[in-house]
């Protein structure tokens, strides 16, 4: 699959800031299922790349006296193949797998949450990768996806508790889950083509969260709980981390400026079929 990608995050201010420093993942990476053709951040300001410590494409935007209000573009093209949701072993020098076990914030797993994943142990004792596919299917039927019902700062045992949430709080729980089951987990932030389209070719949406878990013998395999499947040729992948905190698209800090509002657009255009100039909207992460 041939995808063109066009994002466009805005941040306005009450009064222009003195400074901001806003930190990019914004960038994928090519290898196993995906190759990365152009890809270019457009932002006033001072952009410096560099590699987090998860191998993610960073970097640090710096502006001062940014005005009312702030824009970062980003447009690219990426080719996409079916790997069936199967990704390599860690490579040397990656962080070692069991990093990957560790407790953060928006995954602590809650009692509600251990008690849930409990069931799938034997499973996934026996067989991995089909107790994996379990327990992905059983949070997808247990926490409905509501837009808007949650926040970027909600946890996994929040969204749980409410029994709702979006991609990024699917994500969560299911790393939480996993962890809890002593399965390495982590979660990917990234764009998924939906095959919808918009009329005149405009279909906005936010960027779309899932989770990988290691599975022996076959490597990191996705699981999109949100919308109850592994990953195909319709996503692409742009960062990786322990959770939305350390994945996420865009974060900064500024000073002055005082209340914020920001707004993301993003659009996907798939160019290797008719129709091309129609965009399909990726699913949404508050």
């Amino acid at each position: 699959m041939h995808l063109r990608i066009e994002s466009a995050t805005t941040y306005a201010y009450d009064r222009p800031p003195r400074r901001s420093t806003q930190y990019l993942r914004l960038t994928p990476q090519s290898g196993p299922g995906q190759t990365v053709g152009n890809w270019d951040i457009s932002a006033p300001g001072t952009l410096t790349a560099w590699t987090d410590m998860f191998g993610n494409r960073c970097h640090t935007l710096s502006v001062e006296r940014p005005g009312p209000a702030l824009e970062i573009a980003v447009a690219g093209t990426v080719q996409t193949t079916d790997t069936a949701g199967v990704l390599p072993p860690s490579p040397a020098g990656a962080l070692p797998d069991t990093a990957y076990l560790r407790t953060t914030g928006y995954t602590r797993p809650d009692p509600g949450i251990a008690a849930f994943a409990e069931p799938w142990r034997p499973a996934c004792e026996t067989d991995r990768l089909a107790g994996l596919h379990e327990l992905m299917t059983a949070i997808h039927a247990e926490v409905a996806y509501v837009e808007g019902s949650t926040s970027v700062q909600t946890t996994a045992g929040e969204a749980f508790a409410e029994r709702r949430g979006v991609c990024q709080d699917h994500a969560h729980i299911l790393i939480a889950a996993a962890r809890c089951l002593g399965i390495p987990a982590r979660y990917v932030s990234g764009y998924l083509w939906t095959g919808e389209t918009g009329a005149g070719g405009a279909a906005f949406s936010a960027s779309h969260a899932w989770a990988e878990c290691l599975v022996g013998g076959l490597g990191w395999v996705s699981f999109d709980a949100a919308n109850g499947v592994c990953a195909t040729d319709a996503y692409v992948r742009a960062a990786v981390g322990f959770d939305y905190a350390t994945a996420c698209p865009v974060r900064g800090v500024r000073t002055g400026g005082g209340e914020e509002r920001m707004a993301t657009e993003i659009r996907l255009f798939r160019e290797d079929e008719p129709g091309a100039s129609q965009a399909g909207p990726a699913q949404q992460e508050p």
